[in-house]
């Protein structure tokens, strides 16, 4: 009951205005029938507002709180936008430092299994803590496949019979060994292109995740 009054009370003045909704007003009026206390308070605002230098305080303390309302209403928003910005950013470097500890190197269609141990080998000298992962033209396919399917897991590439995807090395490793391996493996024979993260814009890498998602 005691909740119910102070909600009650904090209407009273625009009670009086009659600015209320009707659901507000009906409230109101429905406490009032069963709260004398809260009748009392609804008299003395009346007899206040007959008294103009006291409706003039009162309108005063009416604008007060109507400004304290917005005040605290602008606040709160202000606040909230922060805390999206801070989460944004937080959830943006996290991306990007796991993907610049990634690179893909993708290799030539010709290219032998001497050449591709050659690479791994090369990789493996700098630090036995990189992991490696040989992907085949055919491991390619599927995960394309898995990535397009829908909800009923039917997807654009099922019955598609030509690969034209290209055997590749994922390479996982601390973010300050990428640039080394890089310039280890660069020149050498059977490599197609080679991809690292590690220089792009955190913001637009982690945007693009969020849109393929």
């Amino acid at each position: 009951m005691k909740n119910e009054c102070d909600i009650v009370r904090d209407l009273l003045f625009s009670y009086c205005d009659g600015v209320l909704s009707q659901t507000s007003k009906e409230l109101v009026e429905e406490h009032l029938k069963n709260c004398e206390s809260c009748r009392n308070i609804l008299e003395e605002i009346k007899q206040d507002d007959k008294n103009p230098k006291q409706k003039k305080e009162i309108d005063f303390l009416k604008n007060i709180k109507k400004k304290l309302n917005k005040k605290n209403i602008i606040i709160s928003i202000t606040l909230i936008f922060l805390a999206c910005i801070v989460i944004f950013n937080i959830l943006a470097f996290r991306y990007y430092n796991e993907m610049a500890s990634k690179m893909e190197i993708y290799l030539q269609d010709n290219i032998s299994d001497e050449e591709i141990e050659n690479i791994k080998n090369k990789i493996t000298e700098i630090s036995s803590d990189i992991e490696l992962e040989y992907i085949s033209k055919e491991k390619s396919l599927e995960r394309m496949k898995y990535k397009l399917r829908d909800e009923k897991n039917v997807n654009v590439l099922d019955g598609f019979n030509v690969n034209l995807f290209h055997e590749s090395i994922e390479i996982k490793a601390d973010p300050e060994e990428v640039e080394t391996i890089l310039s280890t493996i660069r020149d050498m024979s059977g490599i197609r292109k080679i991809i690292t993260y590690e220089n792009n814009n955190p913001y637009e890498l982690f945007i693009g995740y969020l849109l393929t998602k």
